[in-house]
């Protein structure tokens, strides 16, 4: 008999296969935009498996998309529009800074192997 948190780590696999297969049917046809996450907590720490593929447009429009709606759930209790929209331009300041953080650290990487 199995207990329930070997069922759940079953379910998670089953889930992660489910996204190997979404990605290949986007893979494969340029018409489909795929963003997939899903996540198992163990108790001990959030194991997560992510898909992404399509064009950087489609995808950054769907990052944007799905950003608000995370913002607008964390803050339904005090959704006012000032303070998603400051929410979501902060989100974008932070991604963007990051971005900048990661070519120079890369560039510096590059510059250290020549």
């Amino acid at each position: 008999m199995m207990i329930q948190k070997s069922i759940e780590e079953v379910k998670f696999e089953e889930a992660k296969k489910l996204i190997a297969e979404l990605q290949s049917i986007a893979t494969f046809n340029e018409n489909i935009t795929c963003v997939v996450n899903v996540s198992f907590n163990d108790g001990k720490g959030v194991h997560s498996a992510s898909s992404a593929i399509g064009g950087k447009s489609e995808l950054l429009k769907m990052y944007g998309d799905i950003t608000e709606a995370i913002v607008y759930e964390f803050m339904k209790d005090h959704n006012c529009a000032c303070n998603v929209n400051e929410t979501i331009e902060h989100a974008i300041d932070g991604a963007k800074n990051r971005f900048k953080h990661f070519k120079h650290e890369k560039k510096e990487k590059t510059d250290e192997n020549n």
